[in-house]
């Protein structure tokens, strides 16, 4: 088997608020493979986000191990955090997270510029991934001046710009309306298809029919982690 991606060991987080000290994760451990389509639900304050966060380099675990391609991130200082992030994820969010200023080809070279890629090899492929989602022909055009679908198709081609071992899914659908939704879960599958993988972090019900696992948080750990088909089974019995 193929080594993981990811892999978290007996992952705790907590807040300290005065003299109160929230849980929010307590003790996650899971590996996720290469080519998985894997979905994270829960209800709301299971821990979702906290996950995530942790998943993305964005916040570091109060205890535990979390190697990402084979590196122990877990305890990094922010500028190797952040240098593992943009080499190893790419990034999609429920508000697109675009910078309104700059066009859509530049959004889209916005990793590679900060991995220190040269402006030709930035433009080659902000054009290729351009065309990938769908968007040849507004390259120029300001983020005000498309649609939410148009913008998460930016973030998509963003997120793909530097090849990234993983790429992370924050309610990627959750401003989009039912057909611009409907078509950004096209584009997801098709980039699972071609061996992209995702994680998503959803309320979106419909995520159970079209990923390959399904892991439910609920209090902080894992309640269920299974394939996506048998838990759709299991779901609809219930």
């Amino acid at each position: 088997m193929a080594e993981p991606i990811i892999k978290l060991v007996d992952i705790r987080k907590s807040y300290r608020m005065g003299d109160i000290t929230q849980h929010v994760l307590q003790g996650v451990s899971l590996s996720i493979y290469p080519g998985e389509y894997v979905c994270i639900m829960g209800p709301s304050g299971c821990g979702k986000s906290t996950l995530l966060n942790v998943l993305g380099c964005l916040d570091q675990p109060t205890s535990g191990d979390y190697f990402l391609g084979g590196q122990n991130v877990a305890h990094l200082d922010d500028d190797n955090l952040s240098a593992a992030r943009n080499r190893n994820l790419g990034f999609i969010f429920q508000s697109y997270n675009l910078i309104q200023q700059l066009s859509v080809i530049e959004n889209i070279a916005v990793p590679m510029y900060y991995g220190g890629a040269k402006d030709a090899d930035m433009i080659e492929v902000a054009t290729r991934l351009a065309k990938q989602v769908g968007l040849e022909h507004r390259l120029y055009h300001k983020p005000t001046e498309l649609s939410g679908g148009q913008q998460q198709r930016v973030a998509i081609a963003r997120a793909l710009s530097n090849n990234p071992l993983m790429i992370l899914a924050d309610e990627a659908t959750g401003n989009l309306d039912s057909k611009s939704g409907q078509e950004i879960l096209e584009i997801f599958d098709d980039l699972n298809r071609i061996g992209k993988t995702l994680v998503f972090v959803t309320h979106d019900e419909r995520m159970i029919e079209r990923c390959t696992r399904l892991i439910r948080l609920r209090d902080g750990v894992i309640e269920r982690d299974e394939p996506a088909a048998m838990a759709s089974r299991l779901e609809k019995a219930a």
